[in-house]
C-alpha cells in the first residue's frame, strides 16, 4: 500500500512539471520528467512498474499536453520495453554511462514524436529536437539520487 502511494505521487510530481509552460524562446530546454521518472521506477523494481504504468502515464501526458492521443504512450512503451530487456546491465553503469543511456531514450522519444507532429503538420525539421534529451540526461543523476533516496526512505522493494 505504501509503495503504491509513493508511486503515486512521484508521477503526480512528474506530470506536474511536465505542465510547467515553458517561455517560447526556452521550449526545447524541457526535460522528459515523466519518462525519467518512469525509466527510474523500471531500473530499481522493474517487476513493479512496467509497460502498463509507462501506457498510462503517456496517456496522461497525451491529455495534458493536447496533443495526439496515443503518442506518448506509443514511445513510453517502446522505451519501457528497451529498458525492462536491458535492466540488469543498466544498473551496473555509472550514472554518466546511464546518463547516455536516457539520452538514447529520450532521443527515440523525440524523433517518434518528431515524426508524429511532422505527419499531422505540426512540426517544422530541426535538430532542436533533440535538445530535451540532452537536457534529461543532464538531469539523470540528480533524478536517481532523489529518487532513490525516496524510495530508501520509505523502505520501497
Amino acid at each position: 500500500m505504501k509503495s503504491s502511494v509513493i508511486f503515486v505521487f512521484t508521477f503526480v510530481v512528474a506530470l506536474m512539471l511536465e505542465g510547467l509552460v515553458f517561455p517560447a524562446d526556452l521550449v526545447w530546454f524541457k526535460p522528459e520528467w515523466a519518462l525519467l521518472v518512469i525509466l527510474y521506477w523500471v531500473l530499481a523494481l522493474p517487476f513493479k512498474v512496467g509497460v502498463g504504468v509507462a501506457w498510462f502515464v503517456g496517456l496522461l501526458i497525451d491529455l495534458l499536453q493536447g496533443g495526439v492521443i496515443g503518442q506518448h504512450s506509443l514511445t513510453y512503451v517502446l522505451i519501457t520495453f528497451i529498458c525492462i530487456m536491458l535492466y540488469k546491465r543498466l544498473r551496473m553503469y555509472r550514472r554518466w554511462q546511464q546518463s547516455f543511456f536516457i539520452f538514447l531514450l529520450v532521443s527515440i522519444n523525440q524523433l517518434i514524436g518528431f515524426w508524429i507532429d511532422h505527419y499531422t503538420g505540426d512540426a517544422e525539421p530541426t535538430l532542436m529536437i533533440f535538445m530535451p534529451a540532452v537536457i534529461s540526461a543532464l538531469l539523470w543523476p540528480w533524478c536517481f539520487i532523489l529518487l532513490r533516496s525516496v524510495r530508501r526512505l520509505y523502505s520501497i522493494q
